[in-house]
């Protein structure tokens, strides 16, 4: 063999030997991926890293700041139970609930961002006023915990948000309205059946209303199950129209007239605990699931993001649910809690003609409610 053809078969030898070795050396191909393009990829520790990451910093920030219109016993028990559970304080600020959101976008005019979550009441101004101005940051992305994020766990088969965009304001209590009532000593057992039955000549002037400009949310629970033509007929047969809602359940509770259509639902039940002839009516025509007053929206810009993360996951969630239902002897949207304490009355009836109340939709129909009650019982109203 020639020299020339040694070189070359010592130089293709050494080209193979570096071959073999970068092949060696070259990091494997990954197995490809069977998970679809828009799915995210598992971070360790899921939820549960999430929610302890939260809860560390939650209780370095070591307060939550909450405006509510409710007062004394509510305000109580929430503060005792979430500072029992997190150790975590909570600075509680009252006001009227007509008033809560215009208190919030006043002081942020003035650069004041110090709330962390509004809580109870006020549902109108939260979806209305608030969220319209920019003040509401999302709840939906941080809702952690799975016994708040399990749609099986919900009556509406999710967790039930007020506002249309379904993100913003929450209200874990969903239970019948329960607006209309009657003395059981002069309303026989099933003499009332209907909302038509209400238009007899016998009930000419015996049902107490209680103001429809004051407290829309009856006259506008009416408007959704029957519409303005029965409305405009019923106060043909001159309701009481009365300001006072306790006045209202007096009377009713002392016979001076046996029916009455009071918007607070819990107006009666003092009268009840102590034996007064008072009954709760359902009419056949339908009925409303409203809130209880204990919808929670986050504001944005949060003083103490973490605290209200936790607080939020907290007062959706089983144990603080079950707490709100047991105080307003009312029904829970969610499945998975006791109702042996709720009377039979409260309770969701299955397969019951229901609308919820507790909306978005139905808050924004307020004004116009409003502006057709005064048409309808102007001359009333005067009296």
């Amino acid at each position: 063999m020639n020299r020339k053809k040694t070189s070359q078969l010592i130089v293709i030898g050494l080209l193979c030997s570096v071959l073999v070795l970068v092949a060696c050396a070259a990091p494997a191909v990954p197995a490809p991926t069977t998970r679809a393009p828009d799915q995210p990829a598992v971070q360790p520790g899921g939820w549960e890293q999430d929610w302890q990451q939260t809860l560390a910093a939650a209780k370095r920030e070591g307060v939550l700041s909450v405006y509510s219109p409710g007062s004394g016993e509510t305000r109580q028990m929430i503060v005792k139970a979430f500072k029992d559970k997190y150790g975590i304080d909570i600075e509680w600020t009252s006001a009227k609930a007509n008033e809560i959101g215009v208190k919030i976008l006043t002081e942020r005019r003035a650069g004041l961002y110090l709330p962390d979550v509004v809580a109870g009441g006020a549902v109108s101004q939260q979806v209305t006023q608030l969220k319209p101005a920019g003040a509401l940051d999302p709840i939906k992305p941080i809702l952690l915990l799975p016994e708040v994020t399990d749609p099986k766990l919900w009556y509406l088969g999710s967790v039930p948000f007020v506002d249309v965009e379904k993100i913003y304001t929450v209200n874990p209590i969903l239970g019948p309205s329960l607006r209309f009532n009657i003395n059981t000593d002069m309303v026989k057992p099933g003499e009332l059946k209907s909302l038509n039955d209400l238009l007899a000549p016998r009930w000419k002037e015996k049902v107490i209303y209680t103001n429809p400009l004051l407290y829309p949310a009856a006259t506008g629970e009416i408007l959704e199950i029957m519409g303005p033509d029965y409305l405009k007929k019923l106060a043909a047969n001159i309701p009481i129209i009365v300001d006072d809602e306790g006045l209202a359940a007096n009377w009713l509770a002392h016979g001076k007239y046996p029916l009455a259509i009071i918007n607070r639902a819990d107006a009666t039940q003092e009268f009840i605990n102590v034996g007064a002839p008072i009954k709760k009516w359902l009419p056949e025509e339908g009925s409303m699931l409203a809130g209880g007053a204990m919808a929670v929206s986050l504001l944005n810009r949060a003083p103490h993001p973490n605290a209200a993360k936790v607080f939020i996951n907290w007062y959706v969630g089983k144990e603080a649910t079950f707490m709100f239902s047991k105080f307003l002897e009312m029904q829970s949207a969610r499945l998975d809690l006791p109702t042996d304490f709720i009377p039979s009355e409260r309770m969701r009836i299955p397969d019951f003609k229901y609308k919820v109340s507790e909306s978005e939709v139905f808050y924004a129909k307020s004004d116009d409610n409003k502006k057709l009650a005064t048409e309808i019982f102007g001359a009333l109203l005067k009296r």
